[in-house]
This record gives structure tokens, sequence and C-alpha cells, in this order.
């Protein structure tokens, strides 16, 4: 089978300038976390292909280049047959735009998925585009030579993905009722979703509480309300163990409304703790 698949690339170089991996000792890398999946393959002369999950972002597939800048024009993914199967006609992901100096290209979602499968069925995904630095079309291909040595590991970190990303949890509001403090389960639920996804990502360094009440009442009480808000999410917090130096609360008493006060609903909206992940 690899004598075929040298003979059928040997044509196709013919063809076209092409670059690809190095196919007696084609090289796969699965890098991980609880917060991204990667399986990245370096092609010769090019740069790397890659397939990528972020925790709560679309699936990807990307080739970033470091030598063959395109210029504005259109890539096409595309899918080759197998050798064995005696047909180089493409399948058709996509098209796109490029840009000039583009050094990256990305399919996502489905077409990417597709691509995954495409080469775990032992075809090819390629890239066609014009370079800076060619007259003629290129055409990238990645290759299916020891695929499986790796893809289990790939799939299981796909599987163990965490749920949300960083932008999904950055900022979220918790509402209370009138003159109270206490969290109830559905915020407590929003909260130890944070509280997981902290005990991931240590780039995550302030986290910023800001308690707000109505117009309700007086403001005195209103302060004492709107700190005693912002503090019931500190010490939720602190008690699942988030460090205390990252933990930061203000309170806005009635002063930030996002809704009319003159409304019981409006009332309802302003009464809040807001929290906001920095990194």
């Amino acid at each position: 089978m690899l004598g075929l698949l040298l003979v059928w690339l040997s044509i196709y170089h013919a063809m076209a300038e092409q670059f690809q991996p190095a196919i007696t000792d084609t090289q796969w890398e699965v890098s991980q976390s609880p917060l991204f999946c990667r399986l990245t393959q370096p092609i010769n002369d090019f740069g790397h292909a890659m397939f990528e999950q972020k925790a709560g972002g679309d699936f990807s597939l990307v080739f970033t280049t470091y030598s063959q800048p395109a210029i504005e024009g259109h890539i096409k993914f595309q899918v080759a047959q197998a050798t064995w199967q005696n047909d180089i006609e493409r399948h058709q992901l996509s098209i796109m735009k490029t840009q000039t100096g583009q050094m990256q290209f990305k399919l996502l979602g489905v077409a990417a998925r597709q691509a995954l499968n495409h080469i775990n069925e032992g075809r090819f995904p390629i890239i066609t585009y014009t370079s800076r630095h060619s007259q003629q079309a290129i055409h990238v291909l990645m290759s299916t030579v020891h695929l499986k040595d790796y893809l289990p590991k790939f799939e299981q970190c796909l599987a163990q993905l965490f749920s949300h990303s960083f932008e999904d949890l950055q900022y979220l509001t918790i509402h209370f009722e009138l003159e109270q403090s206490q969290l109830g389960d559905n915020e407590i639920k929003a909260l130890q979703l944070i509280v997981d996804y902290l005990k991931l990502d240590a780039s995550v360094t302030k986290i910023q509480i800001i308690g707000h009440t109505d117009n309700h009442g007086k403001r005195k009480l209103n302060q004492i309300l709107s700190e005693a808000r912002a503090n019931s999410i500190k010490q939720f917090f602190l008690d699942k163990g988030i460090e205390e130096s990252k933990l930061v609360t203000l309170a806005k008493l009635e002063q930030k409304p996002i809704k009319s006060n003159k409304t019981q609903q409006g009332r309802a909206y302003n009464r809040r703790a807001e929290i906001i992940l920095f990194r």
C-alpha cells in the first residue's frame, strides 16, 4: 500500500507544486488538557496541519504555514480518494477567501469533522491556494500514515473535554430576591460551573464580584445589602477552594441599574451581582 501511495503522490506532484509530510516518517503529536485537544502533523517545508477542539468551541482543522503566505484569492479544502480506490477525484469540503499575507487557514465545525472522518478512512485532506512565492496554485496534503496510532488518544481527550470556554463563563449575573443576599439552587449551580472551570485554568488572575440593589429602601441599607450580595458569592468561592487573593468585591448599591426602577420587573433585574473573570 505504501508503494502505491508513493506512486500516486509522484504523479500528483508532477501536476502542481505540492507540500506533504515525509511519507516514510510521517509524524503525529497529541497535545491535551481538560480545556483543549490537538492532533498535529508537521508538513515538510510548509508548516503543519492540526485538528483542534477547545472547550466550548468549534471543532477545527487548521493549516498553518511558515513559508507560503497566500495572496488575495480563494482556498479550497478538499479530500482526495485513497490510492487503492483508483480515483484521484476530490471531494470538496469548503471554499473560502484568502487575504494577502494570510498564514493560517481554518476549517470549522461539521466540515472539519468530515475531514477527520475521511483521513481515518484512508483519504487525504488537501488545501489548494495561490502562494505569494508561487505562480501557480500549491497543494498541501496530509498523510494517513500512523494516524491510527494516535487517533484513540485524541478521541479520548475529546470525550473528556470541559463543556464551557472562558468566554462562556467570563461574565455571569446572579439575581436575588427582594432584600435578600442568599444564593438559590440555580445560582449555586451556575457558580459551581465557574469553580470547576477555575480549577482547570490557572490563567484566570482575578474574579471581580459586584453587588447591586434596586432603589427600594434607604441608601445605608442598600450599601449593606449590596456588600452582602457580593460577599455571599465571595464566600461561596472561598468555601470551594478559590484563592482569596483572586477575589475582589465591590458594592454599587442602586447606582448602576440595567433596567428602569419604575417597574417591579425592572427592579427585579437590578437586584443582582455580577461576576467577571480576568486573565
